[in-house]
């Protein structure tokens, strides 16, 4: 669960060398025992809804909290991923967010990608994991 919402998964790709995101991306780097990229990209929808969530009010347009959040969302995604794969000397890094229709984000070259395609009550979103160390 996300903010309390039900989520659920509805689709998983490897190694797709380019998939089209949505309108805002959290993206943070890996390092330590694995090396790469974590992903979160988010539709407007779903990173109003979060900004809503926590702030008490619908945002009109994607500003500074809305990054804010997405970035916030990234890093809670982030961590709880990396306490489930349960490796040891696994470090992230700050999240860095992108916004704006057809952004695009590419990975190290060589690195084993797997995204994770998600539904939520508030529209869809994908996390995408790049990593090397496998």
């Amino acid at each position: 669960m996300m903010l309390n919402w039900e989520t659920e998964l509805i689709g998983l790709f490897a190694n797709e060398a380019f998939m089209s995101r949505y309108d805002c991306s959290g993206l943070i780097g890996v390092s330590g025992a694995l090396r790469g990229s974590i992903v979160v990209s988010v539709d407007q929808d779903v990173a109003f809804a979060a900004a809503e969530s926590f702030l008490g009010s619908k945002p009109a347009s994607i500003n500074a909290e809305v990054i804010d959040m997405v970035g916030e969302l990234t890093n809670m995604i982030a961590g709880a991923g990396k306490d489930r794969i349960g490796i040891p000397g696994i470090m992230l890094g700050l999240p860095t967010v992108i916004s704006g229709r057809g952004h695009t984000i590419t990975f190290d070259h060589g690195a084993h990608v797997e995204i994770l395609q998600f539904s939520s009550p508030h529209g869809p979103f994908t996390v995408e994991i790049g990593v090397r160390g496998l």
